[in-house]
């Protein structure tokens, strides 16, 4: 099996926890082959890591190097369709991060743009791959009738569970105003969706 050279957007808690460390177990796979983040002590960091790793100026540069066969987009919810997008037109395979994108307008038009696509868009909801989730699966009755469900507790605080475990560099060197912009952009796609005068609670449980 050819190895096949993969791209990384972005290199936070995600990046360093899940997806360079299996990358880097599984050598005879893929290859570590450029990365991209707009924090520069991430960058330096996994560099430092993983030697094969060229250094990209940005995302769009490291999507469409020639390479570069598979790209991951590991990167803040709100760029998400826009990688993507470079990704389908630079004919690359995608690794995409959960959530796919923030709104359905957004998940319709990449739809539309990847009909007839001959590479792999694999989001990655991994968990229905679990033992246990497929165990569970097994266990519950048909789709069909099923008319309620009930959610107890949401556990979404990552970082809580990662300190403890996993030395994760999270970075405080990221320009002000692109993670300003970032926020911007990321609480419009949301209201586009729960309404402009939805409250705060709304905003952040809809994220969640």
């Amino acid at each position: 099996m050819a190895v096949i050279r993969v791209g990384l957007v972005g290199l936070g808690e995600v990046a360093q926890s899940i997806h360079l460390p299996v990358l880097s177990d599984q050598r005879d796979r893929w290859l570590i082959s450029g990365v991209y983040d707009v924090s520069p002590s991430l960058v330096t960091l996994c560099r430092s890591e993983y030697p094969t790793a060229a250094i990209f100026d940005s995302a769009e540069a490291l999507i469409s190097s020639p390479d570069i066969d598979a790209v991951f987009i590991l990167s803040s919810d709100e760029t998400h369709s826009r990688f993507v997008r470079a990704a389908v037109q630079a004919n690359k395979h995608v690794l995409l991060e959960k959530p796919a994108c923030l709104t359905v307008r957004e998940i319709d038009e990449l739809l539309a743009l990847t009909t007839n696509y001959a590479k792999t868009i694999f989001v990655g909801y991994m968990r229905r791959y679990a033992p246990a989730y497929l165990a569970a699966m097994e266990e519950l009755p048909d789709f069909a009738d099923i008319t309620h469900v009930r959610i107890f507790d949401l556990i979404s605080e990552g970082r809580h569970f990662l300190k403890k475990s996993q030395n994760i560099l999270y970075p405080t060197d990221i320009d002000p105003a692109l993670l300003a912009c970032g926020a911007g952009e990321r609480e419009a796609l949301i209201r586009e969706v729960v309404g402009s005068d939805a409250p705060a609670d709304l905003v952040r449980a809809y994220r969640g």
